[in-house]
């Protein structure tokens, strides 16, 4: 019987070729035994990956993907790892293994967190986690939950985040605010990228995109919140790197339920070029999907497993003429 790794390589290289452009996302990086947020893969883990994606792909900006795609000079195999939302470890854990492997990546920027120093999932987390140690239970909006432990207030936090994510910024900003009340904990840590240390990536070929500026739903806000979410966050980045922000990625992603074909165009007239969904599936046309572009997440920490899901998640959805 043949072996399940060989298997899924000679699935990997035949069907691969079919896929113009593979996109993959991922959010945080950090050392094994440092991790206490979600989604998020061990920087060991992150390496591994980056060195089997380098040995099957050949990896772009999403910038110059697009480019060599209109000129019709895309490279076979041709892939763009992004990562969202712009928290520290981006420089100091993924850049550095990005140029350890000779690999470049897409940033998309969140671009409150340049000023506040987290974004609201953190603000939760850190007022969860960080509660006195005495505290053993929490009372918040009329519920009582348990917070005895580490490990019942990671699941707490990840609980919150999960109840908080569909509420309209204002709404949230007041749950949080709520929140801090209930515990006593007042927002301290900063955890985000600093503007020198953008300029520096960006100086070492790493391409930053937009991501709106507080993360919202775009479906949940009035248009005159979701367009300036998406256009004051081009700005802020262009005035920060002094040069054009081409890219952009919808808060949570996914088509139909965070953002539509009305907030397509608002991204389209602000200026953008290329916009990335959450929806899984390979692009094989980027002029039609250029502003719903699909991305997989490849969490497997085998080589096997690996190839298994971007083969399966780069098959899905990949036939729509619209990529949505």
């Amino acid at each position: 019987m043949m072996p399940f790794f060989l298997k899924c390589t000679q699935q990997f290289m035949s069907k691969r070729s079919e896929n113009a452009l593979t996109i993959l996302t991922y959010h945080r990086v950090a050392p094994e035994g440092q991790i206490t947020y979600l989604p998020a893969l061990s920087t060991e883990a992150f390496s591994r990956q980056l060195a089997w994606i380098k040995r099957y792909y050949q990896v772009l900006t999403l910038a110059d993907a697009g480019r060599m795609a209109a000129e019709g000079q895309l490279p076979e195999h041709a892939a763009v790892i992004t990562v969202d939302d712009g928290y520290d470890d981006c420089f100091h854990y993924i850049f550095p293994l990005l140029q350890q492997h000779g690999l470049c990546a897409t940033f998309f920027i969140t671009t409150a967190g340049l000023e506040q120093g987290q974004l609201w999932e953190e603000q939760i987390a850190e007022a969860i986690i960080d509660a006195p140690l005495d505290c053993q239970q929490l009372r918040f909006n009329t519920t009582d939950y348990p917070v005895h432990t580490f490990a019942t207030r990671l699941r707490l936090a990840k609980t919150m985040i999960d109840k908080l994510k569909y509420l309209t910024i204002e709404q949230r900003e007041q749950q949080v605010a709520s929140l801090r009340q209930a515990t006593g904990v007042r927002h301290s840590s900063r955890q985000f990228l600093q503007p020198e240390q953008i300029r520096q990536m960006a100086k070492a070929g790493m391409e930053f995109g937009a991501h709106s500026v507080h993360h919202p739903i775009l479906m949940l806000e009035q248009d005159a919140v979701a367009e300036q979410e998406i256009r004051r966050s081009k700005h802020q980045l262009e005035q920060l790197l002094q040069q054009e922000v081409i890219s952009f990625a919808y808060p949570n992603g996914q088509y139909g339920r965070d953002f539509d074909d009305h907030h397509i165009a608002m991204v389209k007239q602000a200026g953008f070029r290329y916009a990335v969904s959450t929806v899984p599936g390979s692009n094989t046309d980027i002029n039609s999907q250029a502003f719903c572009l699909h991305r997989v997440s490849p969490w497997p920490t085998s080589q096997s497993r690996f190839m298994l899901s971007l083969l399966r998640s780069t098959q899905r959805d990949a036939g729509g003429s619209n990529g949505y």
